[in-house]
């Protein structure tokens, strides 16, 4: 059948690889209590992406506009958007004229499981129980909705980097819920991963648009980058130096 299981699965499983081939597109990500969608209160990160580079350059916030509703106030420097770059595995923050370090990792192993692109990554390792959930439209672009489950050691398996994953039971992380939605040449518009660890309502959902948009995303020279001293850490994202 021309959309039989074999096929349906084939496709989702296949998603990864050919959004990835488009070369770059528009990201925007965050985190959803319950169902995966990616309403605007819900967004983090807004950006760009150089998929062959393995690069990301994005303005990110600590806290999104829901988490802000639950708390009766937030410190500003939870709120301010911060220009962050994801290089690899490794994440940077502009600070004035430099870069700070906030990994001392090799950039070409696994990204972070807080990198905004992990759900892509996550992706390689759909499973073959995909079901069809019906259609959406994604930023004026119709899509075919699927669900699914992902396994994290499958993705591992398929991923030259490796996939980082974060701390639970192995069981846990080779059934994880996830859903991603597919335009009608295969490319993940939506992705959506339930939370692997810590709370199970929260979704990681990344939403990808303009695939083929210019991207030329140039990182900084060693000279640019400091690495800060860990406990300096919370000051600096203060906003205290």
């Amino acid at each position: 059948m021309a959309n039989g299981p074999e096929v349906i699965t084939a496709r989702v499983q296949a998603a990864a690889a050919r959004t990835s081939a488009a070369g770059s597109a528009r990201l925007s990500s965050g985190l959803h209590h319950g169902a995966p969608t990616l309403e605007v209160r819900d967004r983090l990160t807004e950006g760009v992406v150089d998929f062959a580079a393995r690069r990301a350059l994005v303005s990110e916030r600590l806290l999104s506009g829901s988490l802000q509703d639950d708390l009766q106030s937030a410190p500003e420097a939870f709120i301010r958007p911060r220009e962050l770059l994801y290089d690899g595995a490794i994440q940077l923050m502009r600070s004035g004229d430099s870069w700070l370090a906030f990994t001392d990792v090799e950039r070409d192993g696994p990204r972070s499981h807080l990198d905004p692109l992990w759900p892509m990554d996550a992706l390689f390792g759909a499973g073959d129980d995909v079901i069809v959930a019906g259609t959406d439209t994604i930023r004026d672009v119709t899509t075919t909705h699927y669900q699914f489950t992902v396994d994290l050691v499958a993705a591992d398996d398929r991923l030259l980097t490796g996939i980082e994953v974060p701390e639970g039971p192995l069981r846990r992380l080779r059934r994880l819920p996830a859903e991603v939605w597919l335009d009608d040449a295969g490319r993940a518009r939506r992705i959506a991963i339930q939370n692997a660890a810590g709370d199970r309502q929260v979704w990681k959902v990344l939403e990808l648009w303009d695939f083929g948009v210019a991207v030329a995303i140039t990182p900084p020279g060693p000279d640019q980058v400091t690495t800060p001293d860990p406990v300096d850490l919370p000051r600096i994202l203060m906003g205290d130096g």
